[in-house]
């Protein structure tokens, strides 16, 4: 399992050229994706209506019908409301439709971004930034997974991953050696 550390990811957001064609996109596909912890399937299968009211706002709530046909409500955050923002005025800049039933993720020749095309990004920035870290879509996943697993708990995240059994989840929980000792410190505490 590869979990992006923050500074990891600050250095592969930073490697992005603004100033590339699809620069924006791509920083805001990444963004969005740390905040959401889609699978690159759901990612890609967006379209703008999904993510936009129809009085042109960003929505609270994103319905993922994710592995297996389950439907499940994923929030979306001020960050991933503002990745949304970003790249529907990306497509808007770049001549692509916003229209509701429009791909939210689209490739030069305005076709729907394959799920491979996602891969591909993430590499081609890697390799841009100098990681040593392998980054792919999944990697997204994971690192939002951990982040959340962190202040959240572990029914929470597997609700936001569309996980049917909590051992799947369970990959998440890194528990340190100080942690354990502050958590079995606090049953003494506790009584």
């Amino acid at each position: 399992m590869r979990i992006l550390t923050p500074s990891t990811v600050d250095q592969l957001l930073a490697a992005i050229p603004q100033r590339s064609p699809f620069g924006a996109r791509d920083r805001a596909l990444i963004v969005f994706d740390l905040h959401t912890g889609l699978r690159s399937c759901e990612l890609v299968a967006l379209n703008v209506g999904h993510v936009m009211t129809h009085a042109g706002s960003p929505r609270e709530w994103l319905e993922v019908i994710g592995k297996g046909g389950y439907h499940r409500q994923v929030p979306l955050n001020s960050v991933a409301r503002q990745a949304i923002l970003d790249l529907v005025a990306f497509n808007r800049m770049r001549g692509f439709a916003v229209a509701p039933d429009s791909p939210l993720l689209v490739t030069r020749c305005h076709r729907r971004l394959p799920t491979r095309s996602l891969r591909d990004i993430l590499q081609r920035h890697r390799e841009r930034a100098d990681l040593d870290v392998r980054c792919s879509p999944h990697s997204l996943r994971h690192s939002f997974a951990s982040r959340l697993a962190a202040v959240a708990p572990l029914p929470v995240v597997q609700v936001a991953l569309g996980h049917a059994r909590l051992s799947s989840t369970q990959v998440y929980t890194h528990t340190t050696p100080a942690q354990l000792a502050a958590g079995v410190e606090r049953l003494a505490n506790n009584g």
